[in-house]
């Protein structure tokens, strides 16, 4: 007799379910238990004294559950919400009548702070800056070593120079060709924006060492290495040989104004070498900074007559480069005194000249006693030691004198180092146009992405020595077709002062005669134009400008001074 076995009893249970059925009663406990925990008073329960069956006890009261007594709001809960109401209305529309008043502590003055409220001027005795916009920039004279430009559109300009814009840039930069001139149609060169762009980029320079850093000087580390042109004389010698001739082809240009300037970068001072019209000076003129007393007084030496325009400027930013001025300030305010102490001055000096003829007399060398030097009395009265190597050391040298400036360079010895890695180089010659042994030097470009706070940056750097006028050529490249951007400005710091220098006592010519006469400088008419302006007459503050970041906008330029 066979027997046929279900596969599952009807009274049988499987374990899965068994725990299945236990973790959903579980979940709904928590979940019950949490929905009573979150209750708040602002709540309306039931009544405590509504009765309950036994299976109603162990349940949840409905929050929302209001009993047809008790429809109406509570009164307290409509004041705070009208009050708070009330409040943010008041908040946010001060000159509004107030819609209600309610004592109640509740609102939102915490929240919103307090904004201070402007201070009037006349009070406080101090009017506060506004951003100046103008037309045209000023020419910055310092040397810069980078340049960058940030715009929050994409540039026109790439790092990635094709062959006909690389080749169409040298062209036009070495022919001094305009890319907006009027017969340019005859022309076959690449016109486009990155073309133009290279065309910028480029400097002459003479030496060209590429295992030495020839620009700038100011930062170079100090080594006892002696390089290969300080322990090879014969080497030193050619070199320097070579360095005169591209110097003195240098000055011809400039005086015949087929050179509007040049840079002559030494190992402890540099000097601007300007062509007569530029900056509004009817003559050929000369700047160097910084100086020492040893070399002011080896000018002397030579019958090189200069000034110091910057140590006798009242300039507010020239007063606390020396201390002399200090000095001074204090000898007249003592008034009849100081006439008294400027005769017993002369009585001593009369006296230490006597000693010092004596001794000569008797055979002995003054050298031995230098308290009895009378050059160096003057020095300390006149303490020019505190106005050595800073801004106030400018010279300024004017018309022929310049020819003895550019003998004295070729001849010093100071212009050379003669220990580190630079030893037996000469200094290095920056010009915007070619000249005898110049080496033809790009700049280095980069370009970049910059994502910032959510915004994109797009950016291009430049590095290397960048003349006055190409920050002017780029910016007037660039501003048609962006119309929006920022310029940072890293210049050398000992350059500064070329800025800050203004003649007054110049004689001055008018700005479109020297712009006739520099036609076959190398520059085009609107970088001439900037050029050839008088430094004051272009701020409109009354003085120069050190730029650090310039913003240009629809068409309109402002900036932020360096030197403050």
């Amino acid at each position: 007799m066979s027997s046929e076995i279900s596969p599952a009893s009807p009274g049988w249970i499987r374990p899965g379910d068994v725990m299945r059925v236990r973790k959903l009663k579980a979940q709904r406990r928590a979940l019950q238990a949490r929905m009573v925990s979150s209750t708040t008073p602002l709540q309306i329960l039931a009544p405590s004294s509504t009765s309950a069956t036994g299976d109603q006890a162990g349940k949840r009261r409905n929050p929302f559950r209001c009993s047809p007594n008790k429809r109406v709001k509570p009164q307290d809960d409509c004041d705070l919400e009208v009050s708070s109401d009330a409040t943010l209305f008041q908040l946010l529309n001060p000159s509004a009548a107030p819609v209600r008043e309610a004592n109640i502590s509740y609102n939102f003055s915490n929240i919103f702070p307090k904004q201070p409220e402007p201070k009037d001027a006349e009070q406080d005795g101090k009017e506060y800056s506004k951003e100046v916009w103008i037309d045209k920039l000023i020419v910055d004279w310092s040397l810069k070593t980078r340049l960058r430009f940030k715009s929050p559109k994409p540039l026109p300009w790439k790092h990635n120079f094709k062959t006909s814009e690389e080749a169409s840039g040298t062209t036009g930069f070495v022919r001094c060709l305009s890319s907006v001139s009027d017969d340019k149609e005859d022309r076959t060169l690449d016109t486009s924006a990155n073309a133009q762009f290279y065309q910028c980029c480029l400097v002459w320079q003479y030496p060209s060492l590429p295992w030495l850093q020839l620009f700038p000087r100011d930062n170079l580390k100090l080594t006892s290495q002696t390089g290969l042109f300080g322990t090879d004389s014969k080497l030193a010698e050619s070199l320097h040989a070579e360095w005169s001739e591209s110097l003195r082809s240098l000055h011809q240009l400039l005086r015949v104004r087929q050179c509007p300037y040049f840079y002559v970068c030494g190992p402890t001072f540099t000097c601007l070498f300007r062509a007569a019209g530029v900056a509004g000076i009817s003559q050929a003129h000369a700047l160097i900074t910084p100086t020492t007393r040893g070399f002011r007084d080896a000018m002397k030496e030579e019958d090189i007559e200069f000034e110091m325009p910057l140590h006798n400027s009242s300039s507010p930013r020239s007063r606390h480069n020396s201390d002399s001025q200090t000095d001074s300030a204090g000898d007249r305010s003592r008034g009849s005194e100081g006439k008294k102490d400027e005769d017993e001055e002369e009585e001593e000096e009369e006296e230490r000249e006597e000693a010092t003829s004596w001794l000569e007399k008797m055979g002995v060398e003054t050298s031995q006693f230098p308290n009895l030097n009378p050059n160096r009395i003057k020095v300390e009265r006149e303490k020019f030691r505190h106005v050595d190597r800073t801004p106030s050391s400018l010279v300024y040298v004017e018309g022929v004198e310049t020819q003895g400036l550019i003998n004295f360079l070729l001849n010093s010895k100071s212009c050379t180092p003669t220990t580190g890695t630079l030893a037996g180089v000469p200094p290095t010659l920056l010009s915007p146009v070619a000249f005898q042994g110049a080496t033809l030097m790009p700049l280095k470009a980069k370009g970049n992405v910059i994502h910032q706070e959510g915004t994109v940056q797009y950016s291009m750097e430049l590095s290397g020595p960048i003349l006055p006028h190409t920050p002017h050529q780029l910016i007037n490249l660039l501003s048609p077709s962006v119309h929006s951007f920022s310029v940072s400005f890293h210049p050398v710091s000992s350059t500064l002062p070329f800025s800050l220098h203004s003649h007054r006592d110049a004689t001055t010519v008018p700005q479109a005669f020297a712009q006739e006469g520099l036609v076959d400088c190398g520059l085009d008419a609107p970088t001439r134009h900037l050029i050839c302006a008088p430094p004051r007459s272009q701020s409109c503050t009354g003085l120069p400008v050190t730029y650090r970041e310039v913003t240009y906008k629809d068409g309109k330029y402002t900036w932020t001074d360096r030197v403050q």
